[in-house]
């Protein structure tokens, strides 16, 4: 029997709190989670375009973001409309197995070769001694964050602290973004349908033999049906999490899903189209 099974839920989560904060005390690099105080609330009153890797972005011209405050993550490189989009900062998830560690450092390289000059990067601080040893990305801003498997504070985001480790990509990017003090953050090819594609290939924006990390795409990682919906449903209710805090703490953030194909319907829906068309009505009545 499980220990959340013998008592009760709210000493549970008190347990895991203070689990997580004597883990902090052996978390070697604190200075580097300091630093991002230094982003706190620069977007504030701004508007930001949160840009994952789904299927969905083949249906958008994303040249329409230039100009915007534009973040992106993982394999977002590949796609032909970079320089366009010219992310102000892109993430990558921890490193973790079934990947390669050598072949994940190559695919490190590429992105810092193609990657605009002025993207800043956001990585975990468990990889910091990868990235160093290597010597990626040493002409660029990092930006370190510590993730903790139990909501370090359950109202809001201090990057100077553990975040909840997200159970996919953008859930690492939109913490930071409400950190950031974002008033719009528009999701784009935030799908999540993967399980439409359940022992299919997984689908991106981009043709699986693009992507050079061995082992990322390919059918053999998926795991059996209760994994994958025990994963999906994780990934909701983490989402649900962030919403939540949102209408606690954050009264003043809207988080939009401009995604055209997509399960991810906890946040109001409107398109890319229309949400470019609203500001340059807004300009053109000043």
């Amino acid at each position: 029997m499980k220990l959340s099974e013998l008592i009760p839920p709210v000493l549970y989560e008190l347990l895991l709190k203070l689990a997580e904060r004597v883990k902090l005390i052996s978390v070697k690099n604190k200075e580097d989670l300091r630093k991002n105080i230094l982003l706190k609330n620069i977007g504030k009153g701004k508007r930001a375009f949160m840009i994952a890797t789904g299927p969905s972005i083949k249906q958008e011209d994303l040249s329409v973001l230039a100009g915007e405050d534009c973040f992106s993550i993982s394999n977002f490189f590949l796609h032909d409309q970079l320089a366009a989009v010219n992310p102000s900062f892109h993430f990558f998830a921890p490193y973790h197995e079934p990947l390669v560690l050598d072949n994940y450092i190559s695919w490190l390289r590429q992105a810092d070769a193609t990657l605009p000059q002025k993207t800043q990067m956001v990585l975990c601080l468990r990889d910091k001694k990868m990235i160093e040893e290597n010597q990626l990305f040493a002409n660029r801003a990092i930006h370190y964050l510590q993730f903790s498997n139990s909501p370090y504070f359950s109202d809001k985001v201090d990057l100077e602290f553990p975040i909840l480790s997200p159970i996919t990509g953008p859930l690492m990017m939109l913490p930071v973004l409400i950190y950031m003090g974002y008033s719009q953050i528009y999701l784009i090819g935030c799908d999540h349908t993967v399980l439409r594609d359940y022992k299919r290939e997984i689908k991106h924006f981009y043709d699986n033999e693009k992507d050079m990390r061995l082992n990322a795409s390919n059918i053999d990682s998926w795991h059996g049906i209760i994994e994958s919906h025990q994963y999906s449903l994780a990934t909701f209710l983490q989402y649900n999490y962030y919403k939540k805090m949102i209408n606690k703490t954050y009264k003043g953030v809207d988080v939009i899903n401009l995604s055209q194909d997509t399960w991810l319907d906890l946040f109001a829906m409107d398109t890319l189209n229309e949400v470019i068309k609203y500001k340059g009505l807004a300009e053109e009545s000043k």
